[in-house]
């Protein structure tokens, strides 16, 4: 089921909301168990036979995670049990994910008549599995606690994140389930949550699927698009992701506050970064949180018991060395960007978009190394560091440009073209979709995209005072061009009332959000 959708607004979420004031009159309890069998409802209206497999991976997981806390408690190794527990989930993963496209592709070739085309990647496989494991890494090292399975299924399947994030850890979520409070409605917390709700609704109906017109049209004729077709179909793209995810995240963020509780922020203004480093501080922020918790650190340590055992050393000033880079920052930086752009997809496309990254972010690793070890000199002007401010912004922004080329594209060699498109290198008449693309509307679109982006604060920043998530990030707190704060005010009711009015009429036929595949 989508947020987007008319089922969903007019019938799902009333109903979940009255039974949730109704079970909070009775017990606690009563309300962690409607909330999970009416999340286990929500994924199932998208495909009932993928019920069964969450429901199994619930189980499989509670089971392992019940076996290592006994056995903790019977101090008997746990290794084994978490391992294979690990090597189950990441299985049933990759066979959904790369097994079965690779396998379609083979016999495509082949012209052999298996083909398991018609098998789909269940909703939210990488999101429940990747919670799942976290959770029973940080069980296995005393870091979580043994749950009752009625919460622990609320836990996973929670519908506002179940099938696109953020990626919840268990420390954020499990207190709040626990706590001994009143869970009943309460009506500050669905005045923040239903604002910030219409807030998302607004960015992903209104202005990501307007954006995605000319970028759909652009990418299915990269070979033949001149200059100006293909950077406006690339900056369409990259606009239509970043209202399409942030949209989505803010729905997300706002029908958990309508049951009053909180989820951590996952999307703060990344277009705003001056640096790669920043900017995945700002994208997909727990994606980020996650890879770095159980994929960098665990790599990183492991190289830097390597080093001591080596008698090499791994301070600040080694780091500073060619090699102590290499092996201190490049390595676990190269392999944990490639993974996660496998984790985006089977195709080559997306390890070329990991590998950008981790390019991206040793330069600007080995920028901020080097760059301190340079002599000090005069404070620059505010007009000097205004300049450079925009400067950074513009080169961050370009470079995360080209990887989402390859992020969306049918393949490298399609990539390849629209790169090739956009510095000038198709000539030839201008074809029919290129000169389409650069009517008046859409560059109009262009710029209030841009103008939206850059110069208008975040619905977090909006909403900042109403304390909208766990954590505000820190470019939150830093003020915008303009400032704009939302308030429980009879104008800002008639505000949102329009704008729900006008994304209702504009939902006819709702569409999917773009990291549904993942």
């Amino acid at each position: 089921m989508l947020f987007n959708s008319y089922a969903f607004l007019f019938v799902f979420l009333p109903v979940v909301l009255l039974g949730y004031q109704v079970a909070a009159h009775w017990h606690r309890r009563a309300v962690i168990i409607w909330l999970a069998l009416s999340s286990l409802a929500f994924y199932a209206y998208w495909s009932p036979r993928f019920l069964l497999l969450l429901v199994g991976s619930i189980l499989f997981n509670y089971a392992a995670g019940s076996l290592i806390a006994s056995r903790l408690e019977d101090r008997l190794p746990t290794k084994t049990v978490l391992w294979a527990a690990i090597i189950a989930n990441l299985a049933v993963l990759c066979a959904f994910k790369y097994f079965v496209p690779w396998i379609n592709g083979v016999t495509a070739v082949f012209h052999h008549p298996l083909n398991w085309s018609d098998l789909i990647l269940p909703l939210g496989i990488s999101f429940f599995t990747f919670t799942q494991i976290a959770y029973l890494v940080d069980l296995e090292q005393g870091a979580a606690h043994r749950q009752d399975l009625d919460s622990y299924v609320l836990f996973v399947t929670f519908f506002p994140h179940l099938i696109a994030g953020p990626i919840l850890h268990h420390a954020e979520i499990m207190p709040q389930l626990h706590a001994r409070r009143d869970f009943r409605l309460r009506s500050d917390d669905m005045a923040v949550g239903f604002a910030w709700f219409v807030m998302g609704l607004f960015k992903k109906v209104v202005l990501a699927d307007r954006f995605s017109t000319e970028a759909d049209r652009a990418f299915l004729v990269t070979g033949v698009l001149h200059t100006g077709g293909s950077w406006v179909g690339v900056l369409s793209y990259s606009l239509q992701l970043y209202f399409d995810f942030s949209g989505y995240s803010d729905m997300a963020l706002g029908l958990a506050r309508m049951f009053s509780i909180n989820f951590p922020l996952n999307f703060s203004s990344p277009y705003k970064s001056r640096s790669i480093i920043d900017f995945w501080q700002r994208w997909h922020m727990t994606l980020t949180r996650y890879i770095m918790s159980y994929l960098y650190n665990p790599i990183a340590m492991w190289i830097n018991r390597r080093r001591v055992r080596q008698g090499k050393k791994i301070s600040r000033k080694a780091t500073a060395t060619v090699e102590g880079f290499v092996q201190l920052v490049a390595f676990p930086t190269t392999v944990t960007l490639f993974l996660a752009g496998v984790w985006h997809g089977a195709g080559l496309q997306f390890v070329i978009f990991g590998l950008l990254h981790a390019l991206y972010l040793c330069i600007n690793h080995g920028w901020r190394v080097w760059r301190t070890t340079r002599p000090a000199t005069a404070a620059p002007s505010a007009l000097v560091r205004r300049l450079r401010g925009i400067g950074s912004l513009l080169l961050t922004y370009v470079a995360v440009l080209i990887a989402q080329v390859f992020f969306r594209a049918a393949g490298v060699g399609a990539a390849m073209d629209m790169l090739a498109g956009m510095i000038g290198r198709h000539h030839g008449p201008v074809p029919l979709r290129s000169a389409s693309l650069l009517g008046v509307n859409t560059l109009v679109g262009l710029v209030v995209g841009y103008l939206i982006v850059w110069c208008l604060p975040n619905t977090q920043q909006m909403l900042a005072r109403f304390k909208p998530s766990l954590q505000l990030a820190p470019s939150d707190l830093q003020p915008s061009l303009v400032r704009i704060a939302w308030r429980p005010t009879p104008a800002w009711g008639f505000v949102l009332g329009a704008v729900l009015l006008l994304v209702l009429v504009r939902m006819q036929v709702p569409s999917t959000f773009l990291y549904f595949q993942f």
